[in-house]
């Protein structure tokens, strides 16, 4: 079962280990709106069709996250006030991942505790330049990259 954390928490783990990484589980469109300002990547653990907004599962999510983070990596999972961080959590701790934690509240905790924010999403963070990455290494048939 993974843990929860507190906004302030999570800022402070994030502050102090280096080896710590948060995952925005939240959608694309959500996470261009605003983000906490930590070292953050978004990787949606579901996506909402567009004809009618029917939540569908990222079935590479789990993929994605173990070719971008070794296994010993430290993970905490922020989403919203639903429940798209605890499941996505149970999915890397499925997985065989052991070090998860989730952000309790998501990120309108994160602002209700008036911690810093931004709206950058630049290649690195956006979930289409981790998304084009993971494909390539998927073309060339290569191996998992470990921690950034």
């Amino acid at each position: 079962m993974s843990s929860g954390i507190t906004p302030a928490d999570t800022a402070q783990r994030l502050r102090e280990d280096s080896a710590v990484q948060y995952i925005d589980v939240r959608t694309v469109a959500e996470f261009a709106q605003g983000r906490p300002l930590l070292r953050a990547v978004n990787l949606p653990v579901a996506f909402h069709t567009p004809h009618d907004g029917a939540e569908v599962p990222n079935a590479s999510f789990v993929d994605i996250v173990n070719h971008l983070f070794a296994p010993d990596v430290p993970l905490v999972i922020g989403g919203d006030a639903d429940d798209r961080a605890e499941r996505a959590a149970a999915a890397l701790l499925a997985a065989g991942r052991t070090d998860v934690a989730v952000m309790t509240g998501g990120f309108a905790a994160w602002r209700e505790a008036l911690l810093p924010t931004t709206r950058d999403n630049r290649d690195g963070i956006s979930y289409v330049s981790l998304l084009t990455q993971f494909r390539r290494k998927d073309k060339r048939g290569g191996s998992k990259s470990g921690a950034h």
